[in-house]
């Protein structure tokens, strides 16, 4: 984590409120990696400047030097929440890469069938609460009213911002007309500015809980029937992503799967995973 290489940028200057040097954007670079475990590549400078000058604006800075030597002050340790939240991107939305909703399903089905009456979910990169309640609705919908087990969600984001717009479950027209047919009527309620919140059977299946993947330790407990960590991956390298994924093992029950995103692959971990759907992993059975 703490081997990160240089990176050589053009030293290309466009006006701007303040100077952004190759020495400013570096050491963004290596706070980011270290705290987060996103590698930013020379492509995003543009982006992180946009990110972070907000930030330098609202504590009067006079420059982005300025700001990296606060974050990397004493005093600097509660800004670090608001920079790590900044250049965090949190796309998603309802039943995203909805293929993977009747996977998840057809799992919980099987863990009952098998005689399971809890089953647990953790959705490791749950933004702002799409994923978790998309994880809740195909849950709940997987069993009929009487013969519900006992479900519980763990949603997890490094983003406190997002977490609390989890945990408040309060979404758009927009955002919920992603929803299938006849669901937002059947577990979100219309508030009277015309947005729409979860209902309390949604939202009580779910823990909201601030978790960086890239820790040492994780305060996880749980064994858990299905893990969802997509698409928050592409943005480690891939010693990162080695390290993250051995840590998954002892948190899935042994037939729990691993869904990942749509452009993440991890065939470099074959000793612990093995593919079993699109973007879908079981953990690797090894010989007795």
């Amino acid at each position: 984590m703490d081997k990160l290489p240089a990176i050589h940028l053009p030293k290309i200057e466009f006006n701007r409120e303040f100077s952004f040097s190759e020495a400013d954007f570096e050491r963004i670079r290596k706070l980011i990696y270290k705290e987060a475990g996103i590698a930013l590549n020379p492509s995003k400078k543009d982006m992180v400047y946009g990110r972070l000058v907000r930030r330098i604006r609202e504590l009067k800075l006079a420059s982005f030097a300025a700001y990296v030597d606060l974050l990397e002050s004493y005093t600097g340790k509660r800004e670090f929440e608001q920079f790590v939240n900044a250049l965090t991107t949190n796309l998603t939305f309802f039943f995203r890469e909805e293929h993977h909703f009747p996977l998840l399903a057809e799992q919980l089905k099987q863990r009952v069938a098998a005689g399971e009456r809890e089953l647990t979910i953790w959705c490791a990169a749950a933004s702002t609460g799409e994923e978790p309640y998309s994880l809740a609705i195909a849950a709940l919908e997987a069993f009929p009213m009487g013969a519900r087990p006992t479900i519980s969600i763990l949603a997890t984001d490094l983003d406190t911002h997002v977490l609390e717009i989890g945990r408040k479950g309060v979404y758009s027209a927009d955002k919920v007309a992603r929803l299938p047919a006849g669901h937002a009527s059947k577990y979100f309620d219309k508030l009277p500015d015309g947005s729409f919140q979860a209902k309390p059977v949604l939202r009580s299946l779910i823990t909201f809980q601030r978790l960086n993947l890239v820790d040492t330790t994780w305060a996880v407990r749980s064994s858990f029937d299905a893990v969802f960590c997509r698409n928050v991956m592409i943005y480690f390298d891939r010693e990162t992503q080695f390290s993250v994924l051995k840590k998954f093992v002892p948190l899935l029950k042994p037939d729990g799967l691993l869904f990942v995103g749509h452009s993440e692959n991890f065939f470099f971990a074959s000793d612990y995973f093995r593919l079993r759907g699109k973007t879908v992993y079981e953990l690797t059975k090894r010989p007795a």
